[in-house]
C-alpha cells in the first residue's frame, strides 16, 4: 500500500533467468538507498521499542488506580519512563538512523560509531527505570548518566548528519529542532534528578517539571513525529502536489510556541503562558488542515491501518493541545484529568503514530533485506504478507476504543471500567507486538549474521 514496495519487484511469481532487479531507485526501494544502514543498526530499536509498548499496555491497568493517589509513586515513574524512553524515543532513534540518509541524501556521519548507540541506551534506560521502580538513587544516577552518554551520542551523530546534509527538505528543519528540544528535556531531567536529591530548586520544581513536559512531549516527540510525518505521509499514500509552505510556517509558530509556554513555566509568568499556549493550539489545528491536505492530493486512494492510525493521532493532537494549555492555565489539575491527559498525549497522539508507521518500516526493513537480492531468481512473498493485516486492524480497535473509554472513565471517576477499558488497549498494544515481532520470522539465521557483521 506504500511508496516503500514497488509492486512489480513483490509479485510472488519467479523469473527463470535476467539479472535480479534492484530495488533501491526506484519509489519503493526510497529507505533502502545504499546510504542505508545495515538492518542490524534500525532494527534492535524498533523491535525493542514495540515490546516496551506492550509492555507498558500491561502494567497500565495495575497502576492506573496509583496514579490517582500519588503521581509520583514510583510504579508510576517507571511505568511513565517506559513509555517516554523504552517505546517512544527508542522508536524515534531507530527510525530516525534509517530516514535521515534517505531525507538528506546524504551519509550519517559518525555512523563508525552508530553500534555504541543501541546497548548505551537500553543499558541506561533499564538501569534508570529500574531506579524508579524500586526507587534506589544509585540506580538513578547510573541509568540517568548512560541515558545522558547516549544522547549526547545521538545528538552528535545526528547534528553533524543534518548540518552536513546535501538537501535539506521540510523534515531536517523539524529534526534539527527535535534534537535541541532533546538536549534540554535530558538536562532538566537531570537538574530535577539532582534537586532531588539535594533539595536545591525548591519551589521551583514543579515550574521545572511543567517545562521539562512540554519541551519532552512537544518539543522532542512531536517535532519528531510531525517532521518525519511531512515524509512518511506522502510516501505512503503517494501524495503529489502538495507544497511546504504551510508546513514552513507550521515549524516556525510552533517551535517558536515552544519556547514561550517553556520559559513561560520557568519563570512562571501569565502572560507568556497565554501565548505559548495560544502559539501550539494554532499549530495542531494548522497541522490537522495540512495533514488532510496531503490525504486529499494522495494517489493512492484506499487508506490502510497505517493511514488511520495517523488520522485517529492527529484528530487527538488537535483536540488534546487545547485541553491542556486549559488545564495548565486554569490551574485545575485533578489527578485523573492529568491521567487522561497523559494517555491522550502518549497512546493517542505520539503511540499510535510510530505503531502506525512501524507495520510500513519493519516488514519493508525484513523484506529488502531477506528477499530483495532474491526478486528475479525465485519466488517470493509480497511485503504485505509479512503483517497479519486482521491483527493490525483488531489492535487498531483494541487500542482506540479501549483508550477512549479509559479517558472517559478517568474524567468521570469510574476507576474500575477505566482498568477494564485500559486493559483492552493493553491487549491491542500486545497484539501489535507480536505481528511486528514477528515479521522477522522470515530472517534466516545466516541473514542475521551477515548484517551483524556488516
Amino acid at each position: 500500500m506504500s511508496m516503500l514496495k514497488p509492486d512489480p519487484p513483490m509479485s510472488s511469481f519467479s523469473i527463470k533467468s535476467g539479472p535480479p532487479i534492484s530495488t533501491t531507485g526506484m519509489p519503493g526501494g526510497i529507505l533502502a538507498s545504499s546510504r542505508a544502514l545495515p538492518l542490524s543498526i534500525p532494527l534492535p530499536f524498533l523491535l525493542t521499542g514495540i515490546c516496551a509498548a506492550a509492555l507498558f499496555g500491561l502494567l497500565l491497568p495495575l497502576f492506573l488506580p496509583e496514579t490517582m493517589i500519588a503521581p509520583g509513586f514510583p510504579h508510576v515513574l517507571a511505568t511513565v519512563h517506559i513509555a517516554t524512553l523504552g517505546w517512544l524515543t527508542m522508536m524515534i532513534m531507530g527510525a530516525s538512523f534509517q530516514l535521515i540518509p534517505v531525507i538528506t541524501v546524504s551519509s550519517l556521519h559518525g555512523a563508525r560509531f552508530i553500534r555504541w548507540q543501541y546497548p548505551l541506551y537500553i543499558s541506561g534506560v533499564t538501569l534508570l527505570i529500574s531506579g524508579f521502580w524500586w526507587m534506589q538513587t544509585w540506580l538513578l544516577i547510573a541509568g540517568g548518566s548512560l541515558v545522558v552518554l547516549a544522547v549526547i551520542h545521538y545528538s552528535i551523530i545526528v547534528g553533524r548528519s543534518l548540518a552536513q546534509a546535501e538537501t535539506r527538505p521540510l523534515a531536517v528543519r523539524y529534526l534539527v529542532a527535535s534534537v535541541v528540544a532533546l538536549c534540554l528535556v535530558v538536562s532538566l531531567g537531570l537538574t530535577m534528578a539532582l534537586s532531588w536529591q539535594f533539595g536545591f530548586l525548591g519551589a521551583a520544581l514543579q515550574q521545572v517539571f511543567l517545562a521539562h513536559l512540554v519541551l519532552g512531549i512537544v518539543g522532542w516527540l512531536s517535532n519528531t513525529l510531525i517532521g518525519i510525518s511531512y515524509t512518511l505521509v506522502r510516501m505512503f499514500a503517494l501524495v503529489h502536489g502538495h507544497s511546504d509552505w504551510l508546513g514552513r510556517f507550521l515549524f516556525i509558530l510552533l517551535n517558536t510556541g515552544i519556547g514561550i509556554l517553556a520559559l513561560g513555566f520557568i519563570v512562571s509568568w501569565f502572560p507568556l503562558l497565554i501565548g505559548g499556549g495560544i502559539a501550539l493550539i494554532g499549530a495542531a489545528w494548522i497541522f490537522a488542515y495540512d495533514f488532510w491536505r496531503m490525504l486529499r492530493v494522495r494517489r493512492r486512494k484506499i487508506l490502510d491501518v497505517t493511514q488511520y492510525h495517523s488520522i485517529a493521532a492527529a484528530v487527538y493532537f488537535v483536540l488534546l493541545i487545547p485541553v491542556g494549555i486549559a488545564v495548565a492555565l486554569t490551574g485545575w489539575q485533578p489527578p485523573a484529568i492529568l491521567a487522561a491527559l497523559g494517555l491522550a498525549a502518549l497512546v493517542g497522539w505520539l503511540g499510535q503514530s510510530t505503531v502506525g508507521y512501524l507495520y510500513k518500516i519493519v516488514p519493508f526493513l525484513i523484506w529488502q533485506t531477506r528477499y530483495g537480492p532474491l526478486v528475479g531468481y525465485q519466488k517470493v512473498p509480497l511485503m504485505r504478507d509479512l503483517i497479519h493485516e486482521s491483527w493490525a486492524w483488531g489492535s487498531w480497535w483494541l487500542i482506540n476504543v479501549g483508550l477512549v473509554c479509559t479517558l472517559i472513565s478517568l474524567v468521570l471517576g469510574w476507576m474500575l471500567p477505566a482498568q477494564i477499558t485500559s486493559g483492552l488497549l493493553g491487549i491491542g498494544f500486545i497484539l501489535a507486538a507480536v505481528n511486528i515481532f514477528g515479521v522477522t520470522r522470515h530472517l534466516s539465521i545466516h541473514t542475521i549474521a551477515e548484517n551483524a557483521q556488516a
